[in-house]
């Protein structure tokens, strides 16, 4: 199974309320089974909010390193029909929601991306605000 994939008829319910705060209005991520919007997000990254715990598929390649144990993220590309899971080893899923990718981990995602018709621009947490062009993190969360 590729670790990273378009999964059509999944059952993901793209107007999800966030599971810890309750809002509404767009089609948030998840990580793992958990719906979070993205001031959730960022108050987990911040260590603001209440921690979050999410089981590894031991079973699961990371779509960065290759290394098995990993945490499911789900998200809903712009413009995009389908919802896309990526699976990442712990490492690269904190340096993924923190917005601190390496530039070969960003390169990396983006090829993945490409082979499934998307750009990383579609995805939230690696457009062009959080990352230029060669893959340099613009807007690290936490960074003074």
């Amino acid at each position: 199974m590729e670790s990273v994939r378009l999964v059509s008829g999944s059952g993901y319910s793209p107007l999800a309320p966030c599971g810890r705060c309750g809002a509404v209005g767009c089609p948030w991520d998840r990580i793992g089974s958990q719906v979070v919007c993205p001031d959730c997000q960022e108050h987990l990254v911040l260590g603001e909010g209440e921690p979050l715990a999410v089981k590894t598929a031991a079973h699961k390649l990371c779509a960065v390193c290759g290394l098995a144990g990993t945490v499911l993220y789900v998200t809903f590309p712009l413009h995009g029909r389908d919802p896309l899971e990526i699976d990442l080893c712990p490492k690269h899923f904190h340096a993924f929601v923190e917005r601190r990718l390496d530039r070969y981990a960003y390169r990396v995602l983006s090829r993945h991306l490409t082979r499934l018709g998307l750009s990383a621009r579609q995805i939230f947490l690696l457009h062009e605000a959080f990352y230029d062009e060669r893959g340099r993190p613009l807007q690290p969360v936490g960074e003074e």
